[in-house]
């Protein structure tokens, strides 16, 4: 079973953003997109699972979604799910804290 984070942030992480968020923790690894670019999926240089990103939400209902974070921010207007692995799961957190930290967001886990 994967290990479930959810990314908040202001902005939608970029197909460029999550790129030089490998590059810079799997220089070897890439991007691959599906489903015209809604679920974005994170390999390591020998084709290893890191992550696996979903399509941006706005939050709708603030206190909802609060109540399902482990730790919410003060405040967050998109939230993308990430799915990791559990055999990657320091390697796929680090790359999603990463991803965070360049688009100014924030990584929790949900409950």
């Amino acid at each position: 079973m994967p290990i479930e984070l959810v990314l908040l942030s202001e902005v939608a992480p970029s197909d460029e953003a999550v790129a030089r968020a490998i590059a810079e923790t799997h220089p070897e690894g890439q991007l691959i997109s599906f489903e015209g670019g809604t679920v974005r999926h994170a390999v390591d240089g020998d084709g290893a699972s890191l992550l696996t990103l979903f399509e941006s939400q706005p939050i709708v209902d603030a206190t909802s979604a609060a109540a399902a974070l482990a730790h919410p921010p003060a405040a967050f207007g998109l939230w993308t799910e990430v799915t990791v692995p559990r055999g990657a799961a320091q390697q796929g957190r680090e790359l999603a804290e990463r991803l965070a930290s360049a688009i100014g967001g924030s990584v929790t886990e949900r409950v």
